[in-house]
């Protein structure tokens, strides 16, 4: 069945539609003869099509460093009206008109959805909290690109000279501008997080001021565009003030009365489907109080998410069961209603010669360019002014033109309230994909300098002097990580003379805003209010609260916010960039001594652990921690506590130095008593080595670093003559397996094993013993101790 339209233009904020619709008999698969005239069948086809384009263009654009909403807009685009797009060139239209209704109707909901969502990740406290160099650099920012808004508008305006004169559409006139000006101020913080992460410069200083303007930038845009809203209503005062009552009501008497209901509803932090329904009934009530208000119906909803209390896990929660739902289904309608309202007819002329329009193509790049410069200039002189280089306030400035959700919400209302007509409604889609589209390639083109240089000198714990500090990077992923960490450190000795500094680091994979909301919370020294505030901060509070404690130790807590995939990145950047010595790891191996399979291993950390130990420019200790904590060594103020017994094995090799270098350290703490055992080969093992077949170059390398290893040894029996906590006593052992008969013998003797993690080719028994290091994690001697009955309660450190 096909239908005829006839479309007649009154204006560029209205047109009249009339078409014929036939009722078909309900009969075949979808209950009609055509699937594209059933709402229900067609509704399907618009979502799946949107969904497999947006994905396609998204893996298309992902080379060139695109966010995820530049292909999201370019697939509406592609599926809407446009003369260039794809419908347009198959010749199958699936946006009728006359199920645009429908399909508006599902994207509003989702967007309803949507917005509460972003008011349960709203918070004041980063704006609050902000230096002022990132208060003043958004601020900046904001003041440059609302006026600049404001002229843009005008100048499209004033080239049309039909839009002035048209007096019935006097909105777009007087409150056009400032629609402008609001999305121009904008930056969205969850693509520039994306940005930053995949360029490694969220712990940059760049990278942390960008987030925290970001922040006070989208809560900028937040405020001035509810305000707009609630004065462009017909009643003007009467919904202004109705809309900031609903406001208030919600602020001081739904909030505290939700806070009590949730608490007297909820146990033990789990929510009921009952309770998950009244919300979401909750979320579309307060839309529609907004909607009849006469403001807008995201007020209501926004509002709802922006007072839901925030300390008992409710976000993750309502994320985890709701929100991926919206954003996978409902979100997409979304989008595709923006490339529907869309059409190239608006900027370039009326093909039918029904209605005029002056735009051209060099009007619409010398918007774009002076849209893009507005915010970026503005932003380059405040940091300018904060002491930046040229180069950092330049990549600032680009970085805080990053759009997305937020810019298009703030557009797609304005169409609906007629403060922008189709044409300027087009201009400015254009301009907000424009300007997001050089973001990535303008990084990966100046910012290649950020990652660390190869030719930075290693730094390892023997080159920490007597009365040098040493500085520590400790990893954690869960609270259970950073007791026995925290024992570790105090057993290495902090002094006055070589005081210890703890980088404190958190390992968060970048997932959605709340992980990205941690380098916030970084920046701003404060602590989120949210429901993962606890777990996320318990391990970094253990540190602190250690450090109160202890003298000469000192720790700054850190977020290495990022995918598993590129984590040791960060982690190795953070080492470079304060000088670290040491990187420490927790580590679990995939079954327990027993051989029952342990549920706290992780293979996606454990893949972290080698990617460090491969990649470090410092030293690295990957810890299995088996108990260590239960030593007490860090009860520091008791002098009755006995001593503890730590051994260390030394076979040779730069690795096994670096363990010795390290071992000696902590020999100088008054409760450690340190036993040093080096395995050493027979003679005939060394006359067995020389005629081994072996190439040359290999059996001389072997006897270079014998030469190292016995320097190493004669200094350290030097340094240890007159000390009784230390025994250096040499073994016997031409293979792996009388090492692993002697440490037998040692079983439940001590608390921590120390080993280098790298063997091969430093000595004649790890000639054919010891496999290539690649193979194994902890190297061959450590994944042999950490699999064995052998290891029991004793802790293990690798070192290399």
């Amino acid at each position: 069945m096909a239908q005829a339209y006839n479309i007649t233009y009154r204006s560029k904020t209205s047109f009249n539609v009339c078409y014929n619709k036939s009722q078909t008999h309900a009969t075949g698969l979808w209950n009609a003869e055509n699937a594209w005239v059933a709402s229900l069948p067609l509704l399907i086809i618009q979502l799946l099509s949107i969904l497999v384009l947006s994905h396609i263009l998204a893996y298309l654009l992902k080379p060139l460093h695109q966010p995820r909403i530049v292909a999201n807009i370019l697939a509406g685009v592609l599926l809407g009206p446009s003369v260039f797009s794809i419908p347009k060139i198959v010749g199958v239209t699936i946006t009728p008109f006359d199920s645009i209704i429908t399909l508006e109707t599902m994207a509003n909901l989702g967007l309803v959805y949507h917005v509460f969502m972003i008011g349960l990740d709203f918070e004041i406290r980063p704006v609050v909290c902000a230096g002022t160099k990132a208060i003043s650099i958004a601020v900046a920012g904001v003041a440059f690109a609302i006026p600049a808004g404001w002229l843009l508008h005008t100048y499209v305006l004033f080239r049309d000279f039909e839009t002035v004169k048209d007096k019935s559409n006097l909105k777009n006139v007087a409150y056009g501008p400032i629609f402008w000006g609001i999305i121009l101020a904008g930056t969205n913080f969850a693509d520039l997080t994306q940005i930053l992460a995949d360029f490694k410069l969220l712990h940059s200083e760049v990278g942390r001021l960008a987030l925290s303007g970001a922040i006070i930038s989208d809560v900028s845009s937040w405020f001035l565009f509810l305000v707009v809203m609630a004065i462009l209503g017909d009643g003007k005062l009467y919904t202004v003030l109705l809309t900031f009552g609903f406001i208030a009501f919600c602020v001081f008497i739904l909030r505290p009365a939700l806070a009590r209901a949730m608490c007297y509803t909820t146990k033990d932090d789990s929510y009921s489907d009952a309770q998950i329904c009244c919300i979401l009934f909750g979320i579309v009530l307060c839309g529609l109080i907004t909607d009849a208000c006469g403001g807008h119906s995201i007020v209501g909803p926004f509002m709802l998410g922006a007072i839901m209390p925030k300390g008992m896990h409710f976000k993750q929660m309502f994320k985890d069961r709701v929100g991926k739902f919206v954003k996978s289904l409902f979100m997409p309608l979304f989008y595709f209603v923006i490339g529907v309202r869309f059409s190239s007819f608006w900027l370039f002329g009326d093909f039918n010669q029904q209605l005029k329009t002056e735009s051209n193509v060099a009007q619409l790049v010398g918007v774009i360019i002076l849209a893009f410069g507005a915010k970026s200039v503005g932003t380059f002189i405040a940091a300018l002014f904060n002491k930046m280089t040229i180069r950092d306030s330049l990549v600032l400035g680009i970085l805080m033109n990053t759009k997305g959700l937020l810019a298009l919400i703030i557009l797609s209302s304005s169409l609906d309230l007629k403060a922008l007509d189709n044409q300027t409604y087009g201009v400015m889609l254009v301009a907000v994909w424009a300007m997001t589209v050089p973001v990535g390639p303008f990084l990966a083109l100046f910012c290649k300098s950020t990652k660390s240089s190869t030719l930075n000198q290693h730094r390892s714990i023997q080159g920490v002097g007597a009365e040098t500090e040493l500085r520590i990077l400790a990893c954690t992923h869960t609270a259970s990580n950073a007791s026995g960490i925290i024992s570790l450190i105090e057993a290495s000795n902090p002094s006055s003379k070589s005081p210890i500094h703890v980088l404190a680091v958190k390992l968060v994979e970048l997932t959605d805003h709340n992980a990205a909301m941690l380098i916030v919370h970084d920046a701003c020294h404060k602590t989120g209010a949210d429901g993962n505030k606890l777990q996320s901060d318990f391990s970094c509070n253990a540190f602190e609260n250690y450090a109160r404690k202890r003298e000469n130790v000192s720790v700054q807590s850190l977020t290495a916010v990022s995918a598993y995939s590129t984590m040791h990145e960060d982690i190795c950047n953070m080492a470079n960039e304060k000088d670290v010595n040491l990187i420490i790891i927790p580590f679990r191996m995939q079954t327990t001594i027993d051989g029952v399979p342990d549920d706290r291993y992780d293979p996606l950390l454990a893949e972290i652990s080698k990617k460090v130990t491969e990649n470090a420019k410092c030293s690295a200790g990957l810890f299995v921690d088996s108990g260590l904590v239960t030593s007490r060594i860090t009860d520091f103020q008791n002098a009755s506590t006995e001593s503890h017994k730590y051994a260390m094995f030394f076979i040779g090799g730069p690795d096994d130095r670096e363990a010795l270098a390290y071992a000696w350290r902590m020999a100088g703490h008054p409760k450690v008593n340190l036993t040093v055992i080096r395995f050493t080969p027979s003679k005939e093992a060394w006359e067995e080595s020389s005629h081994s077949g072996k190439e040359h170059t290999a059996y001389e390398n072997i006897r270079q670093q014998k030469q190292l290893d016995d320097a190493c040894i004669d200094e350290f029996k030097l340094k240890s003559m007159n000390e009784p906590s230390i025994v250096l006593c040499e073994k016997l052992a031409n293979n792996l397996e009388e090492i692993i008969n002697i440490v037998s013998t040692m079983e439940g003797q001590y608390q921590l094993y120390i080993v280098g993690r790298g063997h091969d080719g430093c000595s004649p028994i790890t000639l054919p013993s010891f496999e290539s290091i690649r193979t194994n994690k902890l190297g061959t001697l450590g994944e042999t101790l950490a699999s064995s009955s052998l290891l029991g309660s004793t802790s293990l450190l690798i070192m290399q």
